[in-house]
């Protein structure tokens, strides 16, 4: 954490007045630095489930929903940054060139907890706003912060796209190589450039895939297969292919009183706690489709509470993966928005060798949530969720595509399209 820190210092040195210096390194992820803060969700306004993305020069903003539970009135402000398609910083850009307005603003908007156990403070702010908007498309970093922007409270990814005659279309369907036919997923797609004018279109052009907005395992395709004017067909290619991994396991908690289908046991000590029933692994499993959320969860507290974001309360959910032995060449992690979609500490679990299993306890606010798990280790670059989980090509996954031009002897990558595909057309 203290190098998280660090970088995101040296990063704020390039756009802070009075400040110079650059290193290339920066705290590019979704990270809450701050243990009073709880339950950061950024969501595009108006849509709760939907990932934070918003045009360029419209009315749609970003939603910023977080709680504080230290008792300490505290007072937030936020800023933004610019990054490049990779979440490298964009250097050589002034401020003045990425934001029209002011360089922070502040966070206003918040509500005390009430008829809670735990106490909390609900803060709420939007994106852009009257006196601070993006003047130029791309990948941001929020930051958020009470007095000093060089020891943020939080950190999250957002995307600004711009309206470009550029259009993206794909299914998912299965991988083409005999090997992986019955467990992965395959990606064909045509970029559409319809017009735009690129110089050099294998150099200027880059095509991200995100899958269920995990950070972990993007993928990057290459040259496409074929270029046809300015169409880019990326059809066919079987190094598009992402596992198809399973439906999301889930819990329910709106309920404090009585139990769901996937909790154990309920309790009060000091604190709410809920006690999930033991998770079997089923990587050999038949496939099940079960409606998810594809990691994602909502807050919701159905015991008579009118505004579930200061109503519901919070509680320690106890999780518990059994397993005969520790293992030597990986480590365990709960893997969703509950753990900021990231393979960070947060979602860590460890072993409890009395249980023989693994375990891993997180405070979290009343409400629906999806999780899976995924093994972490050093000769695995993302979470393998085939390990406990398993694999299979029919799972529905849902896929965002990003197509970023970064012109010849232009400062920084714009985001000129998004568009997104389902394995199961709905």
């Amino acid at each position: 954490m203290l190098m998280l820190r660090t970088n995101l210092l040296v990063f704020l040195l390039l756009l802070w007045p009075g400040f110079s210096g650059y290193s290339q390194s920066m705290p590019n992820i979704n990270r809450v630095y701050d243990p009073s803060i709880k339950t950061v969700q950024v969501t595009k306004s108006g849509f709760e489930l939907s990932a934070p993305i918003i045009r360029l020069h419209s009315d749609e903003q970003i939603r910023i929903d977080f709680d504080d539970l230290d008792p300490e009135i505290k007072r937030y402000k936020f800023t933004v940054l610019h990054c490049e398609s990779d979440w490298s910083p964009t250097t050589g850009l002034d401020l003045l060139e990425v934001i029209d307005g002011f360089r922070e603003e502040n966070i206003d908007q918040f509500e005390y907890s009430y008829n809670t156990t735990v106490k909390y403070t609900h803060f709420t702010a939007f994106f852009p706003t009257p006196n601070m908007r993006p003047r130029i498309s791309g990948n941001y970093l929020l930051v958020v912060y009470e007095e000093d922007p060089f020891r943020p409270a939080f950190t999250w990814r957002f995307m600004v796209f711009e309206t470009s005659p550029v259009v993206t279309n794909g299914s998912v369907v299965q991988s083409s190589r005999m090997e992986d036919h019955l467990t992965r997923q395959q990606i064909d797609m045509v970029v559409h450039l319809n017009g735009l004018s690129v110089t050099d279109i294998t150099r200027e052009i880059k095509v991200i895939i995100r899958q269920n907005g995990r950070w972990d395992n993007l993928l990057k395709p290459g040259r496409p297969r074929f270029i046809r004017g300015d169409e880019l067909d990326y059809r066919y290619d079987e190094t598009i292919v992402f596992d198809g991994g399973n439906q999301y396991r889930s819990f329910d908690t709106k309920s404090l009183i009585y139990q769901s289908e996937r909790i154990a046991k309920i309790s009060f000590d000091t604190t709410n706690q809920v006690f999930l029933l033991p998770d079997l692994p089923r990587p050999f499993k038949q496939y099940v489709y079960d409606e998810d959320l594809n990691g994602q969860y909502y807050v919701k507290n159905e015991e008579h509470a009118e505004n579930s974001s200061t109503e519901a309360d919070y509680a320690w959910v106890h999780f518990f993966l059994p397993y005969p032995s520790q293992l030597t060449n990986g480590q365990f992690h709960i893997l969703g928005d509950l753990t900021l979609g990231e393979l960070g500490p947060e979602g860590q679990m460890s072993y409890n060798f009395t249980r023989k299993g693994y375990e891993l306890n997180l405070f979290l606010k009343q409400g629906y949530y999806n999780y899976l798990y995924a093994l972490a280790g050093k000769d695995k670059p993302y979470g393998d969720i085939a390990f406990i989980e398993g694999n299979h090509w029919e799972t529905e996954n849902e896929y965002t595509v990003m197509v970023y031009l970064h012109e010849t002897g232009t400062l920084y990558d714009r985001l000129i399209a998004v568009n997104f595909i389902n394995s199961i057309p709905k």
